[in-house]
């Protein structure tokens, strides 16, 4: 049987593009649920929406209806084959070419 989806919360600054970040930043993170679910698609699900207070963390970590820890999120991709640093690493890539690909087209 296979194990459960990791749920990754990431929350991602309107800063990232750019000082008209708040007003691009609900269309962006429509944009990136496109594209981010083609990361890890077995093992993750993906959730991204604007991160408008600071205070929370840029990544958050759930399975089923628990919240996990970055350790215990690191664990549990462990044992499905996943490095967490190498997914943040993807993570940090695919969302530089996203906010690329996302400024290029609104010259």
């Amino acid at each position: 049987m296979p194990l459960p989806k990791l749920t990754l919360l990431f929350r991602v600054e309107p800063g990232c593009l750019g000082p008209d970040g708040p007003q691009h930043i609900a269309p962006f993170c429509t944009l990136a649920m496109q594209l981010f679910p083609r990361l890890e698609p077995d093992r993750v699900q993906w959730q991204i929406v604007p991160r408008h207070d600071k205070r929370l963390d840029e990544l958050e970590f759930h399975l089923t209806s628990r919240r996990l820890s970055e350790e215990q999120a690191s664990q549990y991709l462990a044992q499905t084959g996943v490095s967490l640093p190498q997914l943040r690493e993807r993570i940090d890539e695919t969302l530089a070419r996203l906010v690329e690909r996302y400024l290029a087209s609104l010259d």
